[in-house]
């Protein structure tokens, strides 16, 4: 009997072209934009200087994506992840000076000043605290994920304007400072972290039994449920996982600036959410992964740092950004129904196929009687 892949391989270009569109699109747009802004700012954006800058500016929103493309691979949202960065910079920057405000009751606590593992420690684990807490919410009260994580995206803003007192902090512990701004020869070591969460946050979704019930969850709850995958356990460690990189990616982003404000992350929600949705991965669930993601980054930070090569009002930005975004969703959809048509014709001829080639199927075992 011939296989599906047999039969697969021999399908023709626009079959191929429209099973792997979810791909495909990304790849294009990609490629697009760097042949537009190559054409228009030529001799600047190519410059090996202008790419360290756009590996160093899409760094911060790669660590935070690794963890809201499982959210979205789940079929779930999180609203937190910005105001979570805000709030871990600024928790690490309140620590490291040996002063905290209100951490556990209004008030003022002490703590030993200068220590780099108790201020970067601190702020990842009160974050995944977070995450846990968003999660109770989503599972024992079934309270839909956007307003679940939009409450904690208000705890932690609250928490990060109580800490600074509304100042801008300066204690920034200097391994931070070296992950964020150092550099390893010709590349950011921020950079550096960036890809080695991305590899991390792929082989955990390929290789683990995790990351297919991640998948599986995400494609439908409740045949996941039959199958007996923890559902809840799962949306449980993702939350966690998705707060306690949102808190690494704020902490890595005050070493990189090399101040802590309380807002200083809160602009990061849109840009995070549309680098993973431009690579491919769906918003419903179980589509998608880290290779979309990476994607997406790149896509972002070609489109984001092409137009301040060209010098574009700094006002018009989010317009074009939100242009762009829409057009990606749009495609996105579009690419989404291409896969699903072509995989349900690669099925139908594979049946029939096989019924060409007569071949009787397998008897049924019948239970003795």
């Amino acid at each position: 009997m011939t296989s599906p892949s047999t039969a697969r391989r021999h399908q023709s270009i626009p079959e191929w072209a429209a099973s792997n569109a979810l791909i495909l699109g990304p790849v294009f747009a990609l490629v697009l934009l760097i042949v537009v802004f190559s054409a228009l700012a030529p001799g600047t954006f190519l410059s090996g200087g202008n790419l360290t800058n756009i590996a160093s500016q899409v760094s911060v929103l790669a660590v935070m994506a690794v963890g809201l493309t499982l959210v979205l691979l789940l079929g779930q949202i999180d609203l937190s992840v910005a105001n979570i960065s805000s709030f871990a910079g600024v928790a690490c920057a309140t620590f490291f000076s040996g002063q905290a405000f209100g951490l556990f009751l209004f008030g003022k606590g002490s703590f030993p000043a200068g220590i780099n593992w108790l201020a970067v420690a601190v702020p990842i684990v009160l974050a995944g605290l977070l995450g846990w807490v968003a999660s109770i919410l989503i599972n024992r009260a079934s309270i839909p994920s956007f307003v679940a994580t939009l409450a904690i995206y208000e705890v932690a803003s609250g928490w990060s304007l109580y800490w600074s007192q509304g100042n801008t902090l300066y204690s920034i512990p200097p391994v931070i400072k070296t992950l964020g701004a150092g550099m390893i020869g010709p590349v950011p070591t921020i950079a550096v972290v960036a890809v080695v969460t991305l590899i991390a946050g792929h082989l955990v979704l390929q290789r683990t039994r995790f990351g297919r019930h991640v998948y599986m969850t995400g494609a439908s709850k409740s045949a996941a449920e039959l199958s007996g995958v923890p559902v809840r356990a799962v949306t449980r460690n993702v939350f966690i996982i998705s707060a306690s990189l949102s808190a690494f990616a704020g902490i890595l982003n005050i070493g990189r600036l090399g101040s802590a404000q309380a807002e200083l992350g809160n602009d990061l929600l849109l840009p995070a959410i549309a680098a993973v949705v431009l690579g491919g991965t769906s918003l419903f669930g179980g589509v998608g992964g880290m290779g979309h993601t990476v994607l997406g980054l790149l896509i972002y930070g070609v489109l984001d740092n092409g137009l301040d090569q060209l010098d574009v009002d700094i006002f018009l930005k989010p317009y074009i950004r939100g242009l762009f975004l829409i057009l990606a969703l749009v495609l996105n959809m579009f690419a989404m129904r291409l896969a699903a048509k072509a995989s349900s014709r690669s099925v139908e001829r594979d049946i029939t196929h096989a019924d060409d080639k007569n071949e009787p199927p397998v008897p049924a075992t019948t239970a003795p009687g």
